[in-house]
């Protein structure tokens, strides 16, 4: 554990083994799992967490797992870019956890490791999150684009000149481009050379004595910078927007702020700002320098400063960060560029609670262009990958379309830099060892995963590839896991259906696949809450010990605590949910809990005619709020026979006093156990 304190790492040690999980703390030059700190309070995190990542590339045998915990704050969000990137130029996996605070850091990321579901990116609070990105369809009314003026950094040339044409066509009518090259009149000898050659030459013929090479090829490539730079000016007018070209260090807020009032009193109050100014210095970890890294980031986050800060007291009706995908996922080679861009994108949530409806808030998180900073050769490592680029035409106008019509902070563009930027595990481990509750569920002495456990992974699949609010659907068991030696491996397969539906399987290594559903944007509204009965007088003598003759399950899921209802129209009783049983873990839903319903209908056909039977499809789960973490619930079942050896039934889970639905599952069927 860096950067945190000396006893912490034993504590977290600690921890895990109550959890069943061994690991032992090691020197961080052998250590395979490292746990990054900084951001909890340290002084400068970003900066102490690319020393650290410096100090670890050296090492002959890296780093497995990487761990990044912080708060919620800029610096943290940015630590968590070199990490990435670390595990991105490493192969490693790792994880992510913000909102975070030194309190309950040692016993909450003890549940994370031991019982997580290999979520990149989660967000610890009230309730754990998983962030993952989703499609975001444009709801909001349409705003239209203010004329201006407007300030853009970094507008005079590449994707970001393009951007500004397509604003001046959408109503952009004055706007302030900031560079860093001041214009000047290009030599006369240099008249008619069209391109980067024809430049070389003319400027060697005008050299009296022998030539400098390598000015001579600066300077050529600084004057087709220049003919640029004019070229999307006469663009910038024809399409009717007054332009006006300033040579300035985004980076010195005094400068910037004497250029904002100039403007002002010309033009008027600013309405528009665009910080999209930003350097590379590609390098792996290891290889890059602190001034290398200090340089990326000072242009995107001392440059964002200074605007900000120059317009502090201008009407801003849009205000957008130029981002990277980088900030997402990490990329090989630019730790810096991922740091930075995540405090962007952190940067604009704040500024958009900050500033309220009034004014446009983004950070566009731009995939590779086809163009700009993406060199002809950048360009087809891509394509060899399958990346697809973003066209010039294309990404100015998503531009426009998200300052007309967008409505989220946060917005990535085009495509990412691959699959694992969607945060899908490949393959999911159940461990006796991780999770010990699993030897209570056994059937002739062999282990059996429960089905609602498999749904539980599965729900966490579909949320981390469609969002949070998803309604899982057609649930079927075909060769259920056994773990006759405490563990079974499982792949995930995930086949997306449109943007809105992916069909999700569980494989297991032999290619034959265990568990499979579609997991649905959306939900249905929640339906009224069943009231919760009194305990009836006539129930069956099997629900009053249910797990002595009906349930084969051992303690740790022994939850149902007192059946209220059994007839022949179904079952009512009140279960533990996996917080009471003490089930530490970070959950989708409870599997516990959801367990006890498929216990509860088994009783319900035992009861009817002494057959045990087992699950073996749940037609759909629906959940509404927040499930409890601990204390109890009420499942209302209502079942029938359709066969003889088939029962079907819905479960609804309710508070205690039946005012409020947690969860549903639909269309539950158990066939009748082999005897």
């Amino acid at each position: 554990m860096l950067g945190g304190a000396n006893n912490a790492a034993s504590a977290l040690v600690h921890a895990l083994a109550s959890r069943g999980v061994t690991l032992r703390v090691a020197d961080p030059a052998t250590a395979d799992v490292v746990v990054f700190v900084h951001a909890l309070g340290g002084a400068d995190p970003v900066g102490a967490t690319f020393a650290e990542c410096t100090t670890l590339a050296a090492r002959t045998a890296l780093p497995k797992l990487l761990v990044h915990v912080a708060d919620a704050s800029r610096p943290g969000a940015g630590a968590a870019g070199v990490v990435k990137t670390a595990g991105r130029e490493w192969t490693a996996e790792y994880i992510c956890v913000s909102n975070a605070s030194q309190a309950e850091l040692v016993e909450r990321l003890a549940d994370e490791l031991a019982h997580g579901a290999g979520e990149r990116e989660v967000r610890w609070g009230a309730s754990r999150a998983v962030l993952a990105r989703v499609e975001a369809p444009f709801t909001g009314p349409v705003r239209p684009v203010p004329g201006g003026p407007w300030i853009v950094s970094g507008g005079a040339r590449g994707v970001t000149a393009a951007c500004c044409v397509a604003l001046a066509k959408a109503g952009m009518r004055r706007v302030v481009l900031l560079g860093r090259s001041a214009l000047t009149d290009e030599p006369a000898v240099c008249r008619g050379a069209k391109d980067e050659a024809a430049l070389k030459r003319a400027l060697i013929s005008g050299t009296e004595g022998k030539p400098n090479l390598g000015a001579i090829n600066k300077q050529a490539k600084e004057i087709l910078a220049q003919r640029e730079v004019r070229a999307n000016i006469a663009a910038l007018e024809a399409a009717g927007c007054e332009v006006r070209y300033a040579s300035v260090d985004v980076t010195n807020t005094a400068a910037v702020s004497a250029l904002v009032a100039d403007v002002s009193a010309a033009w008027g109050p600013i309405t528009g700002l665009v910080h999209a100014a930003g350097v590379l210095a590609d390098k792996r970890l290891g290889d890059k320098t602190a001034e290398q890294f200090a340089s990326v980031m000072t242009t995107k986050i001392d440059g964002g400063t200074a605007l900000l800060t120059a317009c502090a007291n201008e009407p801003l009706e849009v205000l957008c960060f130029f981002s990277s995908v980088a900030a997402h996922s990490g990329n090989a080679g630019q730790s810096d560029y991922a740091a930075a861009n995540a405090m962007l994108d952190h940067w604009a949530m704040t500024e958009r609670a900050a500033r309220g409806p009034q004014c446009r808030v983004i950070s566009m998180a731009w995939g590779p262009w086809d163009g700009g900073m993406v060199t002809e050769s950048l360009a087809k490592h891509f394509t060899a990958r399958g990346i697809g680029l973003i066209p010039l035409a294309g990404g100015a106008q998503a531009m426009v379309d998200e300052i007309e019509r967008g409505a989220h902070a946060q917005i990535i563009v085009g495509c990412g830099l691959d699959d694992g930027d969607l945060a899908r595990p490949e393959a999911v481990r159940f461990d006796v060892a991780r999770l010990p509750m699993l030897t209570d569920h056994a059937i002739n002495g062999t282990v059996v995963l429960p089905m609602t456990m498999a749904l539980d992974t599965l729900l966490g699949v579909g949320r981390r590839t469609l969002g949070p609010i998803v309604t899982l659907r057609e649930l079927s068991l075909f060769h259920g896991a056994l773990l006759p030696q405490g563990t079974a491996d499982l792949s995930v397969g995930i086949e997306l259906l449109g943007s809105t539906a992916a069909r999700v399987t569980l494989t297991h290594p032999t290619g034959r696949p265990a568990y499979r559903a579609r997991i649905d944007q959306g939900v249905a509204p929640a339906p009224s809450a069943p009231p919760t009965p009194a305990r009836a007088a006539d129930i069956p003598a099997v629900c009053d010990a249910p797990y002595d003759e009906a349930l084969f399950h051992g303690k740790a899921f022994a939850v149902i605590r007192d059946v209220l209802t059994c007839d022949a129209s179904g079952i009512t009783a009140r279960l533990a949910t996996a917080g009471a049983k003490g089930w530490t873990g970070a959950w989708q839903l409870d599997p516990a809990a959801l367990d006890g319903a498929l216990q509860l209908l088994r009783v319900w056909g035992f009861a009817q005619d002494g057959k045990p039977s087992l699950p073996t499809g749940i037609g759909a789960c629906e959940q509404w709020g927040v499930w409890p973490v601990t204390g109890d619930v009420i499942c209302h079942i209502s079942a029938t026979r359709e066969q003889a050896s088939r029962l079907k039934a819905t479960a609804t889970f309710t508070d205690l006093a039946g005012t409020q639905v947690f969860a549903r599952l639909s269309d539950i069927v158990m066939h009748t156990q082999d005897s």
